[in-house]
């Protein structure tokens, strides 16, 4: 697990918009830009929300790339106090 990677991938994706689109459209080629393993693949694919807290994203970071994903905030709130619950 490259957490480095995954919060570059979500980065990127929260400062461009050309990425965040490309994550919609073709998400795959988007992934091999980035040397993640397959449970960060599988959390990006499916957008969990907890999966990637999990891993250690940080929830600022993850609130703005889930925005650019265009993930309603009230939803990631949820899926936030959720995890955060269990």
């Amino acid at each position: 697990m490259s957490q480095y990677q995954l919060s570059r991938l979500l980065r990127d994706i929260a400062r461009d918009a050309e990425t965040a689109r490309r994550c919609h459209t073709e998400l795959p080629a988007v992934l091999e830009n980035y040397n993640l393993d397959e449970a960060e693949k599988d959390a990006v694919k499916n957008w969990s929300i907890p999966a990637l807290y999990d891993m250690g994203i940080n929830p600022l970071l993850l609130l703005t790339s889930s925005m650019a994903m265009g993930t309603d905030i009230r939803a990631y709130s949820a899926a936030l106090k959720e995890k955060r619950s269990s």
